[in-house]
């Protein structure tokens, strides 16, 4: 019935986006395009929480079949433990009963002797217990009769400590045959949920799949419907300006706020001047007046909405994350082929004054600068976004380092960027990586098992959230219940409305973690926890419906569903915010020449320069047998090879980024094979070191696309 009501209302949707009206970007029209209906804005939500779902299910199932796969460890470690501890209470058993029968024999030669036993009757009979009736006479009576009374005691000393140790050894075999016997139960138990769950995922995935296309091309139209209402915006002020007479000056002539042409007047944001713009008083409004190359680059840049993305690109037919932006700016500013050096060559702006035309450099100190974009107002900025795979307007994002003003020329004051680490790539124009670390240590849950209930999960729609959706995963908990960091990394304390007291610990390499609504804080700012270590306390501080812990995993700034990580501790992030195995065909490209076969449209680039060169070297085409890989796929192949296939939802495959080859390449040594190891990396291509020959899982076959060696 969900599913049903969810098709309604994205077709509802879509009907909306159909009658928004898309302008042409390299013209004006008379009348401005109006915003889209509100309500347009459900899509993108729907198609965020379509994946949150898809991920919640994968999640499921892993964390299901983690556990499966820990209680065979544990069953083979309790059997072992069993057999062994049998093993041991046999051989003490044995060591018993011979030392009884000994202590019989010097019993009997007591009696037979006529000493009197020095042991008691209860004891003596125990000892004659293992003794034959028809006992032989002994050969040297004399020396029995010297020695019998001290040997007796020794013997029964013996006897009965062999017996004790039998009895103990018993004792723990019969307890650790039982530990077996349960764990065994376990493994059948879990087996069977695994292959319900199996199932049952198989089933939910291939009914979103339907779905997640729908949505996908509905989000799709409102990009559309967001690109038409932030140009039409952008015409009502050129609108108003021409209106004013007023013909845009030269950037030269406005930069120092104090030193304006005649007739204008400095133009003021958050209570600062703003230099490199002026203002005009037009029928009692102040309208303000942005320069005319600033002008001229913000046009352009709308100029280049719904082009592809391609990496490196600079046009004009595709744009990479730098090159948008530097098509933008030409010719009055040139600039260099790094975002990193952008930053040293122009004059910083506080975030406050942002105005049109400004460069939003997107980073941070711990990984470098990523992304950039071009301005607009409304917190909203023109970029080449990898993830949407065209040039868009969307959202600034949280992780913004710093604004440029290129008509402001040099910065007054050196400007040094953050040190880049290869880390920073995975975050490339808003996009992440398909695999990520999640830090050094232990990944643990943010509170200890059986203490809390599930409660609102990522990318859930409504108002309560400025976003339009929830961000994080949050979980039901009593006041007062502990908080635990999920993995090692350096506290900052926060206090904003919304979370009221909120812990976010860094834990490297664009991975934070984020807990809110805390009914106190155990860690001071700046600390360094690890694994486990408690932090705080549930609480139902700032924007809260009632006690609860929010929960938040970002990468890079941008918030992604925590359950993988919480279920894996490790994950793969996704690519254009599907999840794995979850991406609709009209998102992936085909092979042309090996029928049936996808991969993410990058890789696929790649993948077929390769195939041209292969086919030079070697007169025929690479042979492949296995591309993207569905989650129901990826199931169906785990269900039938657990010790060769990845966890379901990890799988490169599922992303688009690997292929699995044949025609000589699937062995170690071959010429093909080699030639691989020294061509493919030209195209981006690698051999994961876990498929290396001695590397455990030895997969000569299997190819990776990673960062190409041009980039």
């Amino acid at each position: 019935m969900l599913g049903i009501s969810r098709r309604l209302r994205l077709a509802a949707i879509g009907a909306l986006v159909a009658v928004v009206a898309l302008p042409t970007y390299a013209a004006y029209a008379d009348d401005p395009t109006p915003p889209p209906p509100a309500s347009v804005t459900d899509v993108k939500r729907s198609l965020e929480q379509l994946q949150a779902e898809a991920a919640a299910i994968q999640a499921d199932f892993a964390k299901t079949t983690i556990a499966y796969t820990n209680a065979v460890k544990a069953a083979q470690t309790t059997e072992a433990a069993a057999k062994q501890a049998e093993q041991y209470a046999a051989g003490k058993k044995s060591v018993s009963e011979v030392e009884r029968h000994k202590l019989g024999l010097v019993t009997v030669q007591a009696y037979q002797l006529g000493i009197p036993t020095v042991i008691g009757t209860e004891s003596m009979l125990w000892s004659l217990a293992p003794v034959a009736e028809n006992l032989q006479e002994l050969a040297d009576r004399q020396a029995a009769i010297r020695q019998l009374g001290s040997t007796q005691v020794a013997q029964y000393q013996k006897a009965t400590a062999a017996q004790n140790a039998a009895g103990t050894a018993a004792d723990d075999a019969v307890k650790k045959r039982a530990a077996a016997d349960t764990a065994a139960q376990t493994v059948r138990t879990l087996g069977l949920e695994v292959k319900s769950k199996a199932q049952d995922a198989t089933l939910a995935m291939q009914n979103q799949m339907a779905e997640m296309a729908g949505a996908s091309q509905q989000t799709d139209q409102l990009q559309n419907s967001r690109n038409a209402a932030a140009f039409a915006k952008w015409q009502s002020y050129l609108t108003e300006l021409a209106a004013t007479k007023v013909i845009a000056p030269a950037a030269g002539t406005i930069r120092n706020p104090a030193k304006l042409p005649a007739g204008l007047k400095p133009y003021v944001a958050a209570g600062r001047t703003v230099p490199g713009a002026a203002s005009v008083v037009s029928a009692g409004r102040t309208v303000r007046v942005l320069s005319a190359e600033t002008i001229r680059a913000v046009n352009t840049a709308f100029s280049l909405l719904g082009k592809p993305y391609s990496m490196g690109a600079t046009g004009p037919v595709k744009y990479g994350c730098l090159g948008a932006a530097r098509v933008a700016w030409q010719p009055y500013a040139n600039l260099p082929n790094l975002i990193s050096k952008v930053y040293p060559n122009y004059q910083k702006v506080p975030t406050a004054s942002i105005q049109p035309g400004d460069l939003l450099l997107i980073g941070s100190k711990s990984i470098g600068l990523f992304h950039i974009g071009i301005a607009l107002d409304g917190n909203e900025m023109i970029a080449a976004d990898e993830a949407k795979g065209s040039v868009t307007v969307t959202t600034v994002p949280d992780n913004l380092f710093a604004a440029l003003r290129p008509t402001l020329g040099q910065p007054s004051s050196p400007q040094r960027p953050p040190e880049s680490t290869s880390q920073a790539y995975q975050f490339r124009c808003g996009n992440t990586a398909t695999s990520y670390d999640v830090g050094t240590g232990a990944w643990t849950w943010p509170i200890g098992e059986g203490e809390y209930e599930i409660g609102t999960p990522f990318g859930q729609p409504g108002p309560l959230w400025s976003s339009g959706y929830h961000t994080g995963q949050d979980f039901v908990a009593p006041v007062g219940t502990t908080v635990r960091a999920v993995t090692a990394g350096t506290v900052r304390i926060e206090h904003p409305a919304w979370a009221g007291n909120l812990v976010r610990i860094d834990h490297g390499n664009g991975l934070e973690t984020l807990y809110a609504h805390l009914s106190r804080i155990d860690v001071a700012d700046g600390a360094r926890v690890v694994a486990g270590q408690q932090i705080g306390a549930v609480g139902t501080e700032g924007n809260s419906t009632g006690p609860h812990l929010h929960f938040e995993v970002r990468l890079g700034g941008d918030a992604v569903n925590p359950m993988p990580f919480l279920a894996t501790g490790s994950t793969s992030t996704g690519w254009g915010g599907y999840s794995n195995g979850a991406i609709p065909a009209d998102k992936l490209c085909g092979l042309s020449g090996s029928s049936g076969h996808m991969l993410r449209c990058d890789a696929a680039a790649s993948y077929l320069a390769m195939v041209n060169a292969y086919k030079s070297r070697f007169g025929k085409t690479l042979c492949i047998t296995d591309s993207y890989r569905s989650y129901a796929s990826q199931v169906s192949l785990y269900d039938r090879k657990p010790s060769l296939a990845a966890l379901p939802g990890t799988s490169n495959h599922g992303w688009g980024v690997a292929v699995d080859l044949c025609g000589g390449i699937d062995h170690f040594g071959t010429a093909q094979y080699q030639w691989m190891l020294s061509n493919a990396a030209t195209y981006g291509w690698v051999h994961p070191a876990w498929a290396n020959k001695g590397g455990g899982r030895e997969e000569p076959w299997h190819w990776e696309f990673g960062k190409p060696a041009s980039a």
